[in-house]
C-alpha cells in the first residue's frame, strides 16, 4: 500500500488509500495543513503502519470544540479540582474555541495551532478583543489543546495525535517579583494596620507568603499555637461565582508552615478578638471554624482580602501592588536576608527549590556574593 505527499499552497498534504472490507471499493483519504513535507511524511508513515497491521480507523468527524468539551468532561470525572476545572473552562471558551473551535478535528495541524498562537499574541487575541495574552496565558492555551489531542489519540478518537511534535511557545522570561515591596514598605504597611481586625492575616501574608486561597481556607483545627505551626490542607476558591472549599493543587502546596513567637502572638490576639465578637450576634453567629471570618462567623471570599488590602495600602500611602505581591515580598526578603532556597521553597509550598530559583533568580546573585564575602572573612581570620 502506498501513499504520497503533495504541496498545496503554503502547506503539505498526506494522501493514502484503503480498501473497504465489505465492498472491496478503494477509498481515498487525505490530511492537509502540515507546515513541512517532513511532517506530512511522518503522519503518512504512521497511518500506513497502522493500516498494514489492521489497527487504523478513520478519525471521528467532530469539531475541536466538541473534542475540548469531551476532554474537559473526562478530566472532571477523573477528579480534576474545581478551581483547575474552572480555569480550564475559561481557557477553552475564551482563548482556544474562538480561534480553532469551529474546525473539524481532522483539520487541526501544527500549522493551524501556530496561527492560533500568533493570533493570541495580537491585540485582539482574547475573546471580545480584550488585548494580547501574556506568554504564560498562551502557554496555558496550547497546553489545554495539546492535552486534549493527546487524549483523543490515547482513547482511539483519532488515529494519531494531530499536534504531536508541536511545542509550547516559550514565554518571555520575566520576574514575577517586580511588584514586591522592600523591607521599609512592608514595615510601613504593618505599622499602618495595627488596629485592623484582620491584622493577623496581613502578618501571615507578609511573614510567611501564604496564598490568598490558603488564607481564606485556613481553619483553627489546622493551627497549633503551642507547637508554633499551621498546616495548609485546604483552600477556598471561586467556582462559577461561588466560593467553595478545595484541596491544595499540589503535594507541595499541602505543607506545614512554622510560626515564630510574633506570629503566634498575632494569632492568639486574633482568636481572643474573635471570641469576643462571637458573643455580640448571639444565635446569628455561624461556627464555621475558619480563622478569618466576618462579624457573623462566615468565611471570607478570597477576593475580599484583595479589595481590603488595596484599600489599606492606599490609605497608608504606599506604592500600589497586588495582594499576591505580598507573597513575592515575603520570598524576596527571605532570600535577600540569606535564607536557604530549599527552606524558602518549603515555606512557600513550591514543588521544588528549582521553581523558587527560577522565579527569584534576580535575588540569588546578590545572595551568592554575600556568601562569598562571609567565607573570605572567615578564611581571613
Amino acid at each position: 500500500m502506498k501513499g504520497s505527499t503533495r504541496k498545496r499552497g503554503s502547506t503539505w498534504t498526506a494522501m493514502w488509500s484503503t480498501t473497504d472490507p465489505g465492498s472491496g471499493q478503494r477509498l481515498q483519504h487525505s490530511k492537509g495543513g502540515f507546515r513541512t513535507q517532513k511532517e506530512a511524511r511522518e503522519h503518512l508513515n504512521a497511518v500506513l503502519a497502522k493500516v498494514a497491521e489492521g489497527s487504523w480507523r478513520p478519525d471521528r468527524r467532530i469539531t475541536v470544540r466538541q473534542l475540548l468539551d469531551d476532554w474537559h468532561a473526562a478530566k472532571v470525572s477523573e477528579g480534576l479540582g474545581p478551581n483547575t476545572a474552572a480555569m480550564y473552562r475559561t481557557v477553552i471558551d475564551s482563548w482556544v474555541v474562538p480561534h480553532v473551535g469551529g474546525l473539524r478535528l481532522d483539520q487541526l495541524t501544527p500549522a493551524v495551532a501556530g496561527r492560533m498562537v500568533e493570533e493570541l499574541r495580537s491585540p485582539t487575541g482574547s475573546r471580545h478583543g480584550r488585548g494580547a495574552l501574556s506568554g504564560r496565558s498562551i502557554q496555558l492555551a496550547v497546553q489545554c489543546l495539546k492535552s486534549a489531542t493527546r487524549w483523543a489519540a490515547e482513547t482511539g478518537m483519532v488515529s494519531r495525535d494531530p499536534l504531536q511534535g508541536f511545542k509550547r511557545p516559550k514565554a518571555k522570561a520575566t520576574s514575577d517579583a517586580t511588584g514586591a515591596w522592600d523591607a521599609a514598605e512592608a514595615r510601613q504597611f504593618l505599622a499602618s494596620i495595627d488596629d485592623d481586625r484582620l491584622r493577623a492575616a496581613w502578618w501571615l501574608l507578609l511573614g510567611r507568603g501564604l496564598r490568598r486561597g490558603e488564607l481564606a481556607g485556613l481553619r483553627w483545627s489546622a493551627v497549633d499555637l503551642e507547637a508554633g505551626v499551621l498546616r495548609v490542607v485546604e483552600t477556598r476558591v471561586v467556582v462559577q461565582a461561588k466560593a467553595v472549599s478545595s484541596l491544595p493543587k499540589t503535594d507541595g502546596s499541602r505543607r506545614s508552615v512554622p510560626l515564630d513567637d510574633r506570629l503566634v502572638a498575632e494569632l492568639r490576639a486574633h482568636r481572643a478578638r474573635q471570641a469576643e465578637e462571637r458573643l455580640r450576634p448571639g444565635a446569628a453567629w455561624q461556627d464555621t471554624g475558619f480563622v478569618f471570618v466576618d462579624e457573623l462567623g462566615a468565611p471570607y471570599r478570597p477576593e475580599t482580602f484583595s479589595r481590603t488590602f488595596t484599600r489599606l495600602a492606599t490609605a497608608a500611602g504606599l506604592r500600589p501592588i497586588r495582594l499576591h505581591d505580598l507573597r513575592y515580598t515575603a520570598a524576596t526578603l527571605m532570600l535577600a536576608s540569606g535564607e536557604n532556597v530549599k527552606v524558602v521553597a518549603e515555606i512557600l509550598g513550591h514543588s521544588s527549590p528549582v521553581v523558587t530559583q527560577t522565579i527569584y533568580q534576580h535575588v540569588l546573585p546578590g545572595q551568592g556574593r554575600a556568601a562569598g564575602e562571609r567565607l573570605s572573612a572567615l578564611l581571613g581570620g
